[in-house]
């Protein structure tokens, strides 16, 4: 697995306002917020170029959308809001290509799980990202 600099994790918990202690052993899903989904998202489109941001921005998203998702779909706007997730996922491969984002990619779509429960939540959001981007990742 390819990780970015250390210094890469503290710079999004300042970008997004959240916290960054050297004890919070799975930071990500320790500050999901799917209330802060849509503001996670448009950080990762606005950093989508840096791909240590990226890296980091990525899971935050795909913790917090995985715990959005765990609700009953009766939005209205769940469609729309699943595309838009796609969309992001898919920009910010086309704006890094890099090595390390397609292991995140790679690592959220469990591509190697057969049934649903074998699976994130998001992991058909992630496979259509991948499915989309030409599966040029591997």
């Amino acid at each position: 697995m390819i990780y970015p600099g250390g210094d890469s994790a503290a710079r999004v918990a300042q970008l997004a306002n959240i916290a960054h202690e050297d004890w919070m052993q799975d930071w990500p899903i320790e500050v999901s917020d799917p209330a802060r989904l849509d503001e996670f998202v448009c950080l990762l489109l606005a950093n989508k170029a840096d791909w240590e941001l990226s890296f980091w921005l990525l899971d935050l998203v795909l913790e917090s959308a995985e715990d959005d998702l765990v609700i009953p779909p009766t939005q209205d706007d769940l469609p729309e809001r699943t595309e838009q997730l796609v969309d992001a996922l898919v920009a910010v491969w086309a704006a890094t290509q890099a090595p390390g984002i397609a292991q995140r990619l790679e690592y959220w779509a469990c591509m190697e799980a057969s049934a649903p429960d074998e699976m994130f939540f998001v992991s058909p959001l992630v496979r259509e990202a991948r499915r989309r981007i030409g599966h040029s990742i591997r």
